[in-house]
């Protein structure tokens, strides 16, 4: 979005929406939420393999040590992996050391994520 508006001198004060800037320049953004989920899926997988540090596994989890902040929680790390794959915390460790079985359920979220958008063509 940065580029579009350099394109278009667009100024940083200017209150312009991003989708005002995406209609102008007759574009759409390239980066679906598909493809993030892909990604952090995928980065996911490979990260709980790694049998030398258990920093993932802690994220995973969600749960640190400290004050309670205000406001509405945000959304963890763990909400998306399973909003995302259609499966518990325990389900995805257990199914992301299996490489090829991770990847087989990464690419099947993917495509029925596309199917439940109308997206299926993309």
């Amino acid at each position: 979005m940065w580029f579009y508006r350099r394109i278009l001198r667009v100024k940083w004060t200017d209150k312009r929406t991003n989708e005002s800037v995406l209609k102008e320049l007759k574009t759409e953004r390239t980066l679906k939420l598909n493809l993030i989920n892909a990604r952090k899926l995928k980065y996911v997988g490979h990260a709980l393999r790694n049998h030398r540090t258990s920093l993932m596994k802690t994220v995973c989890e969600g749960r640190l040590d400290g004050r309670k902040w205000k406001g509405r929680p945000p959304i963890s790390l763990a909400t998306n992996l399973t909003t995302a794959c259609g499966l518990s915390l325990h389900q995805i460790v257990q199914k992301s050391q299996d490489r090829a079985g991770w990847q087989q359920k990464v690419r099947s979220s993917i495509a029925t994520a596309n199917t439940a958008f109308g997206d299926a063509d993309r």
